[in-house]
């Protein structure tokens, strides 16, 4: 008899061996004993110099340590199996055309997936709205992105809080959140700590499509803006260019936080981009690989459990999921 559980990514499987059978049935006084067994599935991705994937990868290609312990790899290949993606969209303060460039991104992203992939769709400005739950269906899909409107403030880290913790919750396979966000936050309860816990518990592959570029030199022209770096300049400094520094951050939180979990951050220099950047994590998403292995670690509730993984030919970038948490605790506003 086998009995099994499934918590996130981790498969612990109860093995239960029951006594040998004999002429006339099992004998009731034999002893049973149990092995918990826990398989961790890593998702891969390998770039080479020119940023495209690498396609013709191997199990002999890499080593993985779990905890600086090396873990034997026991299955790879190319992950075929459908894709749950949370497409979360950041409309604050978007103009009419901008909006217009946004929607048609998320609708090209949606047409890109597999077949038996899906898509859930939220927006966040003021607050975060469920525009449209799990679905795979292309004219309920554009209904829902026509009705998107946008608001004024940024409810950014309540959306990630609410995508990873409360739209993937019970979601098995591969999961996804695809992030369009300037990285701004002026309107969400929980921290960025909070927010990033869920996302790393939910074990979902971060992409985040940062505006940055395309807002840092908006912001330097609005006379607020221009009014609080100079008093900055005048209170810590004449040459610090605070508000490229406020950005950078944010850039590099979010970026840490994407590749923690085995996604990307780009950074599109225009709205015109935003659709092909799209297209690329789409392709990713049908691309990657996965590696799995049978933990050799002595596994606690809720611990953390950093992964490493060295790829042994050469190539300019590789991404995996950098660790997992073992049967999680849920996150609560307010836990660090």
């Amino acid at each position: 008899m086998i009995i099994m559980r499934f918590p996130m990514h981790v498969l612990t499987a109860l093995i239960v061996l029951l006594p040998a059978q004999n002429g006339i049935g099992f004998q009731d006084t034999a002893p049973a004993f149990s092995v918990s067994v826990n398989l961790v599935k890593i998702p891969i991705s390998v770039f080479d110099d020119s940023g495209k994937m690498v396609t013709d990868l191997n199990a002999r290609d890499f080593r993985v340590w779990e905890d600086q312990a090396i873990q034997e790899i026991r299955s790879f290949g190319v992950d075929t199996n459908p894709v749950s993606a949370v497409l979360l969209l950041d409309t604050s303060s978007s103009g009419k055309e901008e909006l217009k460039k946004i929607k048609d991104a998320a609708e090209e992203f949606a047409e890109s997936l597999s077949p038996g992939d899906r898509i859930s769709l939220l927006t966040f400005d003021d607050e975060v709205k469920l525009v449209l739950d799990w679905t795979n269906d292309m004219k309920k899909i554009r209904r829902a992105l026509k009705r998107i409107k946008s608001g004024f403030r940024t409810s950014l880290y309540d959306a990630m809080f609410v995508a990873a913790q409360d739209q993937l919750k019970g979601i098995e396979g591969r999961k996804a959140i695809i992030l369009l966000t300037d990285c701004l936050n002026n309107e969400s309860r929980v921290s960025f700590q909070e927010a990033s816990l869920a996302v790393v518990q939910s074990q979902a592959s971060l992409y985040v499509v940062s505006k940055t570029t395309i807002v840092r030199q908006q912001a330097k022209q609005e006379r607020r803006v221009v009014m609080l770096e100079n008093i900055y300049r005048r209170l810590f400094g004449e040459n610090e260019d605070y508000i490229d520094e406020f950005f950078s951050k944010r850039e590099a939180a979010m970026t840490d936080l994407a590749e923690k979990t085995g996604g990307r951050c780009f950074f599109p220099a225009d709205y015109n981009k935003i659709k092909d950047v799209y297209a690329e994590v789409a392709l990713e998403l049908k691309s990657k690989y996965y590696l799995t292995y049978v933990s050799n670690q002595n596994l606690l509730a809720d611990s953390f459990h950093r992964i490493s993984v060295e790829y042994l030919s050469p190539a300019s970038k590789i991404s995996y999921r950098k660790g997992y948490y073992y049967l999680p605790r849920p996150v609560f506003r307010g836990r660090q």
